[in-house]
């Protein structure tokens, strides 16, 4: 079994395992524990964005000796934040577009106290949405703040340009400490421009498992991150 990573010193890759093959998900959280990674989980509920994918019962299944990293992209978060909890969940990360936003973010801590383990809230921001709407979510302090490049109800690219502006913005904004994290066409040709801006956590799915060598290809990405981490004078985080 593989150790869980300790909250405290959450970074790196973590890897869409929605993007694997679907009858092969126990055998994918296991490779992506073995390359050192985190086991993300986009969760949509078919009303928020246009998708349906899985439930707490896929996170429940892997959550053993694995770091569960869950995106909630649903209309009303705070519904599902006890169950993705006692799941095993590690990171609950809420949209800031959803209705109960807020109330999704105190339920997180709720839940930690309750189970008494770390469980870092989220919260996730579109592409469209104004940083200046943020204040007052970010206000809760949420441990990690993810940036997406896309927005998966409008079918258009990925804009990583803008989104790394985006979390630059954030980063000078945001309480210290707080973990920054991107999600949305990260991939081997876009990994470099994105670990420019030196995210703590960088989130991909089918460029690693849609790849001839998925273990090859995370360790490239994984390289390139961590290269990213060394940030000019001044600049500090996680």
């Amino acid at each position: 079994m593989n150790a869980r990573r300790p909250v405290q010193s959450v970074c790196g890759l973590s890897v869409g395992i929605m993007a694997a093959p679907l009858d092969r998900l126990g055998q994918a959280a296991s490779q992506i524990a073995s390359w050192g990674g985190m086991v993300h989980f986009d969760v949509m509920d078919g009303v928020f964005v246009p998708n349906l994918t899985a439930g707490s019962e896929f996170v429940a299944a892997v959550a053993d000796g694995n770091f569960c990293d869950v995106h909630l992209m649903v209309e009303r978060p705070q519904a599902h934040i006890a169950a993705f909890a006692r799941a095993g969940a590690d990171i609950i990360t809420v949209h800031a577009e959803a209705s109960g936003a807020a109330e999704a973010l105190r339920q997180v801590r709720e839940q930690a106290a309750l189970l008494g383990r770390p469980i870092l809230a989220g919260l996730a921001v579109m592409p469209g949405t104004a940083l200046a709407q943020l204040q007052p979510l970010l206000a809760l302090a949420p441990d990690l703040v993810l940036v997406l490049a896309l927005d998966p109800r409008d079918g258009k690219p990925a804009d990583i340009g803008k989104a790394c502006e985006r979390l630059t913005a954030l980063r000078a904004t945001i309480k210290p400490g707080t973990i920054l994290a991107m999600d949305g066409g990260v991939t081997v040709a876009t990994i470099d421009q994105v670990s420019a801006t030196a995210p703590d956590i960088i989130v991909s799915g089918s460029a690693i498992f849609k790849a001839a060598d998925p273990g090859q290809a995370f360790r490239q990405m994984a390289d390139v991150w961590a290269a990213g981490r060394i940030l000019p004078a001044g600049v500090t985080h996680v």
